[in-house]
């Protein structure tokens, strides 16, 4: 099975977990040189720390706020909440919490609906007005449309033996009749006698009487209508206008309310089972208790390696090596399809200027640091409220784990990318749910529906034509993974570090060391070990 098919069968977990747990074997030392993932196993760790209440909270504000300091970008991964029910106070606050941005959001989506209804009924006015207000633009060099008008939308609703429509049954040519009044033949004929149009048109005396009556009213009609129509349709624009504004801002004020209701989700949402092997949540026991977890992702590039060595950085902004290279290309294409979303060229150069980049004090590139390499740690911490039958309250926090890895840019760009898809994927949910669509987008998509459907069938040999171009690019690529491991042998991998034994253990995995160990030194100083209690697993 492939990379990419690894992915998308798992696609409940991150890459990262798959790369954690070996079910996607990538990056390791046969790898070396296309990129770099190492995870030391000497710098990874559970720590486990219990205090009166607001000790852990204490100890995870300070290291959120200690780790910008020292140069990391953070990024929030995932979190999950359960309380029992006998934890009364937290239990109500979170559920009252839940019922009234529930109302909220169902007030908000009401009246959305309404407005969207309102929008539509206007819509439908506004376009036969304007149909109306072409016809009259129109009529100005072709009367004959105007007088089309005036029969279906206006004599028409006369009543039967008044309208022209019922009296063709007797002078079948009387529409026509009419109509030609207005016509390029006689144009500049005011039409004032029976006689006239008698003469004129070649018809009975009574029917000559008939047209001349419904003339007059036509050019009465004509006169009073117009005026009315210019402010009928200017005041149906405007309020159309607000209507439909007054949608999309319902859609906006819900946006916060839909947003914080999915992260109040607690584990139970997420799978029905959370429960059943949680020790953490002891229901037979009949306590109060509380489980949080958070997961957060702290990453800043490498120490300069080697601070004597001249720099062969192009300029301060210039990159030594791309990260967005063929190998992550190839890697966005199956997050997009995992997520079921587009990230753009554009979104990819803003990452990797936003996350992947460090600048000095007067914004130039930091020379201190080696940003084609990164070390990252995995925080998954575990944070437990627990009230004692004495009465009292006890925090625990519990990082498990605390896991440190090393990657090149293009590995870490990957993950990124990954987290983008995630922000992006709650987006367009949340967008779906409030009912807020890219309309310019679903045409499109309509459009292209409309045009496949109407195109013949493709020969059978014009589809295999098309497919050989996309045959060779796969085979192409099964082809360089099957001769990757030799080519090793052959040429160098790729731009980045490929010796294991010497540069990989000697001095990333030692420098990586030395950063690992001002990390869990400060969460041993919070912690403030040997005043409480605190257990360290390595």
């Amino acid at each position: 099975m492939g990379e990419a098919e690894v992915i998308l069968e798992h696609g409940d977990k991150l890459i990262l977990d798959l790369i954690d747990s070996q079910v996607l074997k990538i990056g390791g030392p046969g790898d070396l040189g296309r990129w770099l993932i190492m995870k030391p196993e000497n710098q990874n760790i559970i720590i486990d720390y219990t205090t009166p209440i607001g000790g852990c909270s204490g100890l995870y504000w300070s290291l959120v706020f200690w780790l910008p300091k020292q140069d990391y970008k953070l990024k929030k991964v995932d979190e999950t909440l359960d309380v029992s029910p006998v934890h009364a106070d937290v239990y109500n606050l979170l559920v009252g919490q839940r019922e009234r941005i529930e109302g909220h959001i169902k007030t908000g989506l009401a009246s959305a609906a309404q407005a969207v209804t309102d929008y539509e009924l206007i819509a439908h006015d506004y376009r036969r007005y304007s149909e109306v207000w072409e016809y009259f633009k129109k009529g100005k060099k072709d009367s004959h449309v105007l007088r089309s008008l005036f029969v279906d939308r206006v004599d028409a609703y006369t009543g039967e033996g008044f309208s022209l429509i019922s009296m063709a049954k007797r002078w079948p040519t009387i529409i026509t009749d009419f109509i030609r009044m207005g016509s390029e033949e006689f144009k500049g004929k005011e039409w004032k006698t029976v006689e006239e149009i008698k003469e004129a048109l070649d018809v009975p005396k009574a029917e000559a009487t008939v047209l001349k009556t419904k003339n007059e009213l036509f050019v009465k009609w004509k006169d009073m209508f117009l005026p009315e129509l210019k402010s009928r349709l200017a005041r149906i624009e405007a309020i159309m206008k607000a209507r439909k504004a007054s949608v999309e801002q319902y859609r906006k004020w819900l946006r916060p309310y839909v947003s914080r209701h999915k992260m109040m989700s607690d584990s139970l949402e997420r799978s029905t089972s959370a429960n059943f092997s949680n020790p953490y949540m002891p229901p037979a026991f009949g306590q109060a208790t509380m489980f949080t977890t958070i997961r957060i992702w702290a990453w800043k590039p490498f120490p300069k390696l080697e601070p004597h060595k001249p720099d062969s950085y192009r300029d301060n902004k210039r990159r030594e090596i791309e990260p967005y290279d063929e190998l992550v290309r190839e890697y966005k294409e199956v997050i997009e399809e995992k997520y079921g979303v587009e990230i753009s060229d554009d979104e990819v150069e803003s990452i990797i200027n936003s996350e992947l980049s460090w600048t000095g004090p007067h914004g130039e590139r930091n020379v201190q640091m080696d940003d084609r390499y990164y070390i990252l740690f995995d925080f998954n911490i575990q944070r437990s409220v627990i009230r004692t039958p004495g009465g009292g309250e006890i925090e625990d926090m519990m990082f498990n784990k605390l896991t440190t890895w090393i990657f090149s840019q293009n590995a870490l760009l990957i993950l990124l990318l990954e987290l983008r898809a995630r922000e992006k994927k709650f987006e367009r949910e949340i967008d779906e749910l409030i009912g807020i669509s890219d309309e310019s987008k679903d045409i499109k998509k309509l459009e292209e529906e409309f045009e496949k459907e109407g195109k013949e069938k493709v020969p059978e040999k014009k589809r295999l034509k098309e497919a050989i171009p996309d045959f060779l690019n796969s085979a192409g690529r099964r082809i360089r993974s099957v001769f990757r491991p030799f080519s090793k042998y052959f040429l160098r991998p790729g731009p980045y570090e490929n010796d294991f034994k010497e540069r990989i253990t000697k001095v990333f995995l030692v420098t990586s060391g030395g950063i690992f160990g001002e990390v869990t030194g400060f969460i041993k100083d919070a912690m403030g070990v040997g005043k409480a209690s605190a257990e360290v697993y390595e």
